[in-house]
């Protein structure tokens, strides 16, 4: 009787311990799912805010990429109207020095876009049939024979304006500049005679001083 009683509390224990064993793994098992399900969780979370994160980024390229399109297209309509822009007949150049810039510019404007299918040649004809005037004539002639004698032949347009801005640019200031000096020094009959007369000017005042002395 008292085996019975003992193996039946035996039994019962293990009974006991088995379902205590169950529960324990049923609460870890249902553990590890509560933790697998929060990094689950976690992991989706992470990924929405990326993808958030990639779209924003992504709309962000999109909007400097159509803006830059955009200043792009403005640009090159810009710059269609430039080309566009009618370029006016220059004037006729005779010579003044206060015309030289104006004219060189005007002349390198109307070429490049109204001459691009003229040869260079062409081109420095044509720049030279529009420098007229007394002034312009000693140099005109010059070039014009330079002209026949084929020394033009392989020359450029910008030659040409250089030669312009070289005649009667800035070596016509100095002309100026040494006229005004022969005036101050009283020896109006040298001017026109440019260096030679200045020096000539120079040395007669020079004389003077002597003879007062």
């Amino acid at each position: 009787m008292l085996q019975q009683v003992a193996k039946a509390k035996d039994k019962e224990r293990k009974k006991k311990e088995e379902e205590d064993e169950k529960e324990r793994e049923r609460v870890e098992k249902e553990k590890k799912a509560k933790e697998e399900e929060k990094m689950r969780v976690k992991e989706e979370e992470k990924i929405r805010l990326e993808k958030m994160r990639k779209d924003e980024e992504k709309k962000r390229l999109e909007e400097i990429v159509k803006e830059g399109q955009k200043q792009m297209v403005e640009q090159q309509a810009q710059m269609k109207r430039l080309l566009e822009e009618e370029v006016k007949m220059p004037q006729v150049f005779d010579g003044t020095l206060s015309k030289v810039s104006r004219y060189v510019e005007d002349y390198r404007r109307y070429t490049e876009r109204k001459m691009k299918e003229k040869t260079e040649e062409d081109k420095i004809c044509w720049i030279v049939l529009y420098v007229q005037g007394d002034q312009t004539d000693k140099w005109k002639k010059r070039i014009v024979d330079e002209m026949f004698e084929d020394k033009w032949k392989d020359r450029k347009v910008e030659d040409i304006l250089k030669e312009i801005e070289k005649e009667f640019g800035k070596g016509k200031e100095v002309e100026k500049d040494i006229w005004k000096e022969l005036e101050n020094l009283g020896e109006k009959e040298d001017i026109g005679k440019g260096m030679d007369g200045f020096w000539n000017a120079v040395k007669k005042k020079e004389e003077k001083k002597k003879e007062i002395l």
